[in-house]
Formats: structure tokens, sequence, C-alpha cells
């Protein structure tokens, strides 16, 4: 229980850096975006973004593409929580799409989505 929760704090420093002037809020949670996002999305390409909860940083890419599958994948030791959806997105609808993502995670446990132990994947 310790570890984990220092394994959380660490994360949550080390991930820091990411948060700045182009973060933006949705519910409770601060949303970082690694890329720019263009004007045209082009089928397969991906954009990262980090998510900060009270609890823990996520790692969330989104994959334009219209299969709409949600992928938890288990952090190792020292990682992050991946959380890899496809969806289809385009620059005007990020934020709606991304606030859609993290309501269909609560089910999940999500904004305190633990580490899981293995992966899993479901539709939305």
């Amino acid at each position: 229980m310790i570890d984990e929760r220092l394994e959380r704090m660490k994360r949550k420093r080390n991930c820091r850096v990411y948060f700045d002037a182009d973060s933006f809020q949705i519910s409770d949670c601060t949303v970082a975006p690694v890329h720019d996002i263009p004007d045209v999305i082009h089928e397969n390409q991906e954009f990262d973004f980090y998510v900060e909860s009270t609890y823990d940083v996520y790692l969330l890419r989104i994959i334009h593409r219209q299969d709409c599958v949600v992928s938890i994948y288990p952090a190792k030791a020292d990682g992050i929580i991946y959380i890899i959806i496809s969806i289809p997105i385009s620059k005007d609808s990020i934020k709606e799409n991304i606030q859609k993502i993290l309501h269909a995670l609560e089910k999940y446990g999500f904004p305190t989505l633990k580490n899981p132990k293995s992966n899993i994947t479901f539709n939305i």
C-alpha cells in the first residue's frame, strides 16, 4: 500500500514538467497535450496526452481510427499506466472526445484507476 502510494507520488512528480500553459481541465483532471493537434488529422495518426487526476498520472494515447476501442496497459516498474484509444477525432472535438473517454473509464475506477494486473480492452 505504501509502496503503491510512493510510486504514484513519484510518477506525479516526474510528469509535472508536461503540465504547462497548453494544459486544460476536464472534470477534476488536468490534461496536457504532448503534440500540437493539426487542422487535418489522418487515419492512424496518434496523439499523446498526460492526464493527471488527484490520484495518479496516466498517459492517454488517442489514435484516429473508426473502431472505438479502449485498451488499458499496466505500468511496469517505474512506469506509467497507458490508456490507448482508437476513436475518430478532429481538432475541434478533441476535448469532448477526451471527456467521453474519461467518462467511459469510470467503470474501471477512473479517476482513481489502479494499476491493472493485465491488459483491459473494451469498446466504447
